[in-house]
């Protein structure tokens, strides 16, 4: 597959945005982080965007929270803003897959100042909560989840960058979806001190194909060597999805 990164998003007003794209509205728990770890939640009517980049707004503060929006019957969007911890991702990521609650797509990206801004497509499971019931703030500051998840499958990847070549590391994979996939695919990627500083999540026909470009936890370009163990990983991944089509071909 062609290893080509993403154009970045043009830089557009958050309102002309809006205007043109015309979505629904639908109602929201909104709820701000303060510094003492509490927070407060209200009711509010908020645009539900769709996850193109160029939609998403950039973050306006360093004060975390989150905004919940019921779209349908079975989705869901969970925006989620400020400064939140290197693997903030990874744990909410998680979190979401313990309860049930599944992110069909979505995009983050982290600005300059280390501000995140997130906006996510979710789709509970059976007999899960709705996600205004949880506090998803909690989730996304709550540093390590119990547990993994299962083992990562994919089908394939696209890996380009190094620190002699740009400032960040550029991944693509593909793979069956399951619940849990992103977390794993990120609890993966924290054992290597990686961190996402901007993804796209998408899944289509039972397929995740999720994009993301890395830097290590202090901002800096991953090291041949990490980028080296990263590949290792990649395609310990992509010989189990191999084995498991070779298992269930008949003899």
């Amino acid at each position: 597959m062609t290893l080509a990164s993403p154009p970045p998003p043009p830089r557009r007003r958050r309102a002309k945005c809006l205007a043109r794209a015309g979505f629904p509205r639908g109602r929201v728990l909104q709820a701000e982080g303060k510094a003492d770890g509490t927070g407060v939640a209200v009711g509010a009517p908020m645009p539900a965007l769709d996850h193109r980049p160029e939609l998403l707004p950039f973050a306006v503060g360093d004060n975390p929270g989150f905004a919940v929006t019921h779209l349908t019957r079975a989705h869901w969007s969970v925006r989620v803003w400020g400064r939140l911890g290197p693997y903030w991702a990874d744990a909410f990521s998680l979190g979401l897959a313990r309860a049930r609650i599944s992110i069909r797509r979505g995009f983050a990206r982290q600005d300059g100042e280390g501000r995140w801004i997130a906006d996510f497509l979710l789709a509970p499971g059976q007999d899960a909560p709705d996600p205004s019931s949880l506090d998803l703030l909690a989730l996304a500051l709550g540093g390590s989840a119990a547990g993994d998840g299962d083992p990562i499958v994919l089908s394939d990847y696209a890996l380009d960058g190094g620190p002699d070549v740009g400032p960040s590391l550029y991944l693509e994979v593909r793979g069956p979806d399951r619940l849990g996939f992103l977390g794993s695919l990120l609890r993966a990627l924290a054992r290597l001190e990686l961190s996402p500083r901007e993804m796209l999540i998408s899944t289509s026909d039972g397929e995740a194909h999720d994009r993301f470009l890395l830097k290590t936890v202090t901002g800096a370009v991953p090291s041949e060597v990490t980028r080296r163990l990263l590949q290792a990983s990649l395609n310990a991944a992509v010989r189990s999805r191999r084995d498991v089509a070779a298992a269930a071909s008949p003899a």
